[in-house]
């Protein structure tokens, strides 16, 4: 039976949905037009910043300031990048929402040994786990944050590893980026599970799923 590691954003969390009530929030406050095209100046920014993040260019304190920083910039608009950070990171501690499915899933597998390892803020992070009840299904919580290593770095998996005590054959990785995820369990030498709820497929991954009952099968197959 495998040690589960679990990535949390749109792999158990709906993180779409709580960003898009917080840039909801966020365009109101400011008096900005809720629209599409607003929102694409923002993930511009808010994408490169997690780009480099991943580069080990910048840390999340960095991020959190600079991605309302390059989005101000690009609407021409002099607000304050600290205060917008604030506030968006309050909303997003707040409005933690499971995916469709999720809980039932979760509750499913109640007899595996389970961690969540996500890159992420850290009272954010914290904040949504306690919101939304995940705590209760995981044995261990691994935050980028709080260790000092994100994924998809190998010294991230090697503390995981280490923290609960097993050997890389013992466990899976569980995640829809290849990017953080599954390029990560290959750095670390573990095997890995690609859930795309598109039905895309990862040639990077040991194996792919596109919705939780493949995965609860496969699971159980392993």
């Amino acid at each position: 039976m495998k040690y589960l590691l679990f990535d949390a954003d749109e792999t158990i969390w709906d993180f779409k949905a709580t960003e898009k009530i917080g840039l909801s929030l966020i365009y109101k406050k400011y008096d900005l037009p809720d629209t599409e095209e607003t929102t694409a100046e923002y993930m511009v920014g808010n994408l490169s910043c997690w780009a480099d993040y991943e580069k080990g260019l910048i840390n999340l304190n960095e991020l959190e300031v600079l991605r309302w920083e390059l989005f101000f910039s690009r609407i021409g608009k002099n607000y304050s990048a600290e205060e917008a950070a604030a506030f968006f990171g309050d909303v997003l501690s707040h409005n933690g929402i499971l995916l469709k499915g999720a809980k039932k899933f979760l509750e499913s597998i109640s007899s595996y040994d389970k961690a969540l390892v996500t890159n992420g803020i850290s009272r954010i992070q914290r904040a949504r786990i306690k919101d939304t009840g995940l705590d209760k299904y995981f044995n261990k919580i691994f935050i980028s944050d709080e260790i000092g290593y994100r994924k998809p770095q190998k010294e991230l998996f090697d503390y995981v590893l280490k923290d609960i005590n097993k050997n890389k054959e013992d466990c899976i990785m569980i995640g829809d980026s290849e990017k953080s995820d599954i390029r990560g369990a290959i750095n670390a030498g573990l095997e890995s599970i690609y859930i795309s709820f598109k039905g895309e497929k990862s040639s990077l991954a040991t194996y792919s799923v596109s919705s939780y009952e493949e995965l609860r099968d496969l699971i159980e197959r392993i």
